[in-house]
């Protein structure tokens, strides 16, 4: 009696533990399929390339609509620029000083002697004394012995020194000597009339100690206008 009753009680207990396995083993293979199932949908997606963002309206990475590229073009110059003129450029006008003879009335005669813009004083000085050497005017005449050269000109703190070739200092009488000088020194200041003028003779200057020429003729250092012709009373 006691032996049928516990039968039935075991099946039922064999029954439910083939249930549980049966439920247990669902559940894993349930859960295994889920995994599976994740793990392809996170599979990595690759970066696209420059090109297949550039032809796609929209980034499949982040969703974003990328920005419009704006063209970048450099103007073109419409108008042509015009060379403004430079007014550190002077204009220099630079005289040439030459004698004028009326019996016995000698004057000094100032020439304008055209020059380049632009040029600096020292090579606008140059030009004029080289011009005046040369004696090229007809109409009036120059005490300056033939052949006389400027070996040099430059212009300094101290004023303007103009150095003459050996042939300056021959020739002629005091008269054509003090001419001569006054020729030399109006046109050396002729942009500046107040300006020192030391004149040498091949490097030679003249003053107190080395007096021009046979006649002797003494020179203030530095040889100014003024003083010129406080000295030797010419016109």
């Amino acid at each position: 009696m006691k032996t049928q009753n516990t039968r039935p009680v075991q099946q039922n207990i064999f029954i439910i533990y083939i249930l549980l396995l049966l439920s247990i083993v669902v559940s894993v293979a349930w859960l295994n399929g889920l995994n599976t199932k994740n793990s392809t949908s996170t599979e990595t997606i690759p970066t696209p390339t420059p090109e297949q963002v550039k032809k796609s309206p929209v980034s499949k990475n982040n969703n974003t609509i990328p920005k419009p590229t704006i063209p970048f073009t450099i103007p073109q110059q419409t108008e042509k620029l015009t060379a403004k003129e430079n007014p550190f450029f002077v204009e220099l006008q630079p005289k040439a000083y030459f004698l004028q003879v009326e019996g016995e009335k000698i004057s000094l005669v100032p020439q304008p002697i055209t020059i380049e813009k632009g040029t600096s004083k020292e090579v606008a000085l140059q030009q004029t004394l080289n011009h005046l050497l040369s004696n090229p005017n007809n109409q009036f005449t120059s005490t300056i012995p033939p052949g006389t050269k400027l070996l040099d000109l430059q212009i300094n703190q101290t004023g303007i020194h103009v150095n003459l070739s050996d042939e300056f200092r021959y020739g002629g009488g005091s008269t054509s000597m003090i001419y001569r000088v006054a020729q030399v020194l109006y046109t050396a200041s002729s942009l500046d009339s107040n300006a020192n003028i030391y004149l040498s003779i091949e490097g030679e200057l003249l003053n107190e100690e080395n007096p021009l020429g046979g006649e002797g003729i003494i020179l203030a250092e530095p040889l100014t206008r003024q003083q010129f012709v406080k000295d030797f009373s010419i016109n």
